[in-house]
């Protein structure tokens, strides 16, 4: 029988019980003893019995979806985190909704109004928008974590990286493995990058080197894929300032979006990592163990993130009150592909 043609009155016979014990069990509305409630499970599971969410909702007055706001869902990064998020919240019978908001600050406005007029229980976002004065009062009573970026001019759960830190150590360890005139380069400037332009500029300084800021870069809002930064003229054009004018001998990228587009650029200009050209980035992409030359990367632990981030969330949901914090996963410095 497919699930479609199963109903609750089918599970009810086969179990041998009511429909509103199966109802009772299903909904958690009243208290069912463990063999009556192992029966209707087991009538569900021969069945292949599917709830209805949105009856569910009805029924209950509870949502059971969190939406999942994510600034690019084209970059890797947040779709392994998004899955992590998942696999906790379904165990604890929510759903995950993902909405990408392309680094648009006015689209994420809109998908805020979104989220509130689909009553979801509550929201994990990736935000664009630095400031979140204007748009904390669109959560009414929606419980929110942030993740992986932390907007000012609101008090919410906030789920990061130790970014200062983990940027302060790679830059230190290139900076040891010859480097002295060292360029930072990422997407676009936000607090999460602030932050690891700060660890940067303290290795620098802390190993006697002077800081050049013409070769701190940082690009536009939009977002890109990886077709796109292969072919974009514009980060060509700022690789050959940085090296052909600038001469830097060496590169540091915020994330792994921009760096598979400055090793694709490396490849083009026949110039050699870790030869030609120190260079370092934050994540450990899928793509850099296909490389024939060493990397060094910040490894990110996007299992720890997403747990941490739907744990948190789901204490919010459960009416747990506690203060609103930052929780910084620490992460890993890795040297791929390390030549013997």
């Amino acid at each position: 029988m497919k699930s479609t043609e199963v109903s609750m009155k089918d599970v009810a016979k086969l179990a041998e019980v009511s429909t509103a014990t199966v109802s009772n069990v299903i909904n958690e509305t009243c208290k069912v003893n463990e063999k009556t409630k192992t029966k209707v499970n087991e009538a569900i599971k021969a069945l292949n019995y599917t709830v209805n969410s949105t009856a569910r909702r009805l029924r209950t007055g509870q949502s059971k979806i969190v939406g999942f706001v994510v600034s690019n869902l084209a970059h890797y990064f947040y779709q392994e985190i998004g899955s992590i998020i998942e696999e906790v919240l379904n165990k604890n019978g929510y759903e995950l909704f993902y909405i990408n908001s392309h680094e648009d600050p006015i689209k994420e406005a809109q998908q805020l109004d979104l989220c509130n007029l689909e009553d979801f229980a509550g929201i994990i976002v990736v935000p664009v928008n630095n400031d979140w004065k204007k748009l904390e009062s669109k959560l009414i009573n929606m419980p929110v974590v942030f993740i992986d970026r932390k907007p000012i001019n609101i008090r919410r759960d906030v789920v990061l990286i130790t970014n200062t830190k983990s940027s302060f150590n790679l830059t230190n360890i290139l900076i040891h493995k010859g480097a002295k005139k060292i360029a930072f380069v990422a997407p676009k400037l936000d607090n999460t990058m602030q932050l690891r332009l700060d660890g940067f500029k303290d290795a620098i300084l802390q190993n006697g080197l002077s800081v050049d800021e013409d070769c701190i870069i940082f690009g536009h809002n939009k977002p890109k894929t990886y077709g796109e930064l292969v072919a974009d003229n514009e980060w060509e054009g700022i690789f050959d300032y940085l090296i052909y004018e600038k001469k830097v001998d060496c590169i540091i990228s915020g994330n792994a979006l921009f760096a598979f587009g400055a090793v694709s650029y490396f490849r083009k200009k026949r110039i050699k990592l870790q030869q030609d050209i120190l260079f370092g980035t934050f994540d450990n992409a899928f793509w850099m163990k296909n490389l024939d030359e060493e990397i060094i990367v910040v490894e990110q632990n996007t299992k720890a993130m997403g747990e941490k981030a739907a744990n948190i969330l789901l204490k919010r949901l459960n009416g747990e009150s506690f203060i609103y914090d930052d929780y910084c996963i620490e992460t890993k410095l890795l040297i791929i592909n390390e030549n013997e």
